[in-house]
C-alpha cells in the first residue's frame, strides 16, 4: 500500500535522528492503522495528497482536549489540533505539497494549532513555521 510506504520512509528519518523510534518498516502498516483509528477517535484528520493514481504525501492530525476543569486556560484553548505525521515523497518535494496538506486541515474557531515534532531536520518543518504552526 503507498501509504504504508510513506509511513515506513518517514519510520526511517525518525530512526535516523532519534534513538527511540523501534526498527522495522513491519511497523509501518500498524502505525497507520493506529494513526487512522486516532484521527478518528478525535474528531481530528488523516489527509492525503494523491496525483493520478498515486499518493505522494499524508497528513496526521489529532484534537487534543484539556480538562474542563483546568481554570488557568482560556476556553478556546482547551481544545487543539496537533500534527502528528506529515510526509511528502521525497520525488515530490519543494513543491509546497505539505504546505497544501497543512492549509487543508480542517480548522475549528480559535483552535490553536501544535506540531509536536522532536526531530529538528524533519523535511517539512519549514512548511509548518510557514503556516504559523509552531513545533513543540
Amino acid at each position: 500500500d503507498q501509504v504504508d510506504g510513506l509511513m515506513a520512509q518517514l519510520q526511517a528519518t525518525e530512526r535516523a535522528l532519534s534513538s527511540d523510534r523501534a526498527a522495522g518498516d513491519a511497523r509501518a502498516q500498524g502505525h497507520v492503522d493506529y494513526l487512522l483509528d486516532l484521527a478518528h477517535s478525535s474528531a481530528g484528520a488523516f489527509l492525503t495528497a494523491i496525483t493520478g493514481e498515486q499518493i505522494i504525501g499524508f497528513c496526521v492530525v489529532i484534537i487534543t482536549k484539556e480538562d474542563e476543569c483546568d481554570l488557568h486556560l482560556q476556553d478556546s484553548f482547551k481544545q487543539a489540533g496537533e500534527v502528528t505525521d506529515l510526509i511528502v515523497h521525497p520525488n515530490h518535494r519543494k513543491r509546497s505539497i505539505g504546505r497544501a496538506l497543512i492549509s487543508a486541515l480542517p480548522s475549528a474557531p480559535r483552535a490553536p494549532t501544535k506540531a509536536k515534532n522532536p526531530c529538528s531536520k524533519f523535511p517539512s518543518k519549514k512548511c509548518l513555521r510557514g503556516h504559523g504552526v509552531s513545533a513543540a
